[in-house]
């Protein structure tokens, strides 16, 4: 099934560690390009997000959100040196008595002291943390694929709407091309004759003919052409579910190759018009196959 780079997935979890959001959201890329954005205490796992992340897809840029809610970023426990604020209110009172200085020890007194408190983070079970994650992944996952499912419909029948246009475009060339190598061959020989002031010898004369008009027969171009359009429809009917998109764009330049050379070889102002119709369509369906994957 053709799919898009283009999805967008979402899924609430709750569990060990709180309540998390997970936003996913892909465009195209020429690779696979994973971006995760994670509470600093998740740093850990984003790698088991990434691997996840690859286990599905091939192409495309992903950016991952991941927030937790009812739970404060750095949740941690305050812990005070008792040793140390001993220390500091004994020498305190001593500074009070020998130099007989007013004010209390209290404190808010302490409180300044800031060497006096530590704030440690408190560690959680990654891996409970994990399995919650992982099953709201992978519902956004599935969430974000069918959405480039439905999208990468939705490109196939654009570009087989196309594909037809091109086809038509074809066989009006083909009806073309026969008169066209013959007008071609007609005027040269005129041209020959014309320059001659006696009759050449037509055996030669018909020789050369033949070889120049065989320059502006585009037969092979619009069979070869004719080839790559089959093969493109059949990976666009393809249900392996491989990656497909560098196949199409690789496809999609064979066929403007042999749609360049048609323009140069034909000497007609309607085949002409066709190709440049042909080119204008292929340039469209490029810029749909630069979404799939």
């Amino acid at each position: 099934m053709i799919r898009s780079m283009t999805g967008y997935g979402r899924k609430e979890v709750s569990g060990a560690g709180g309540h998390f959001s997970i936003e996913i959201r892909s465009v195209n890329n020429r690779y696979i390009d994973i971006q995760v954005k994670a509470p600093r205490g998740l740093a850990v796992l984003e790698q088991h997000v990434r691997k996840k992340v690859q286990d599905h897809f091939s192409r495309g840029r992903f950016d991952v959100y991941i927030t937790r809610n009812g739970e404060k970023e750095g949740d941690g426990r305050l812990v005070v040196n008792d040793t140390l604020a001993g220390q500091y209110i004994a020498a305190l009172r001593d500074l009070k008595e020998r130099f007989g200085l007013g004010g209390e020890v209290d404190v808010s007194f302490l409180a300044g002291f800031q060497d006096l408190f530590t704030l440690t983070e408190v560690k959680e079970d990654t891996e409970a943390v994990w399995q919650v994650l992982s099953e709201g992944l992978a519902h956004a996952l599935k969430e974000l694929d069918d959405m480039r499912a439905e999208e990468g419909g939705a490109l196939v029948r654009d570009i087989d709407e196309r594909l037809k246009t091109i086809d038509r475009l074809l066989v009006a060339i083909k009806g073309l091309a026969p008169a066209t190598v013959e007008a071609s061959r007609k005027r040269m020989s005129d041209a020959v004759t014309k320059l001659l002031h006696e009759q050449p010898d037509p055996v030669r004369l018909a020789q050369e003919i033949a070889i120049l008009a065989e320059r502006t027969d585009v037969t092979e171009e619009l069979t070869r052409l004719g080839s790559h359009m089959v093969q493109f429809r059949a990976l666009l009917a393809d249900q392996s579910g491989e990656a497909i998109g560098r196949k199409l764009d690789f496809l999609l330049q064979e066929m403007g190759r042999e749609t360049n050379t048609i323009a140069s070889k034909a000497m007609d102002a309607q085949i002409s018009l066709s190709v440049v119709n042909i080119k204008a369509e292929l340039e469209k369906i490029r810029e749909q196959v630069q979404n799939i994957e």
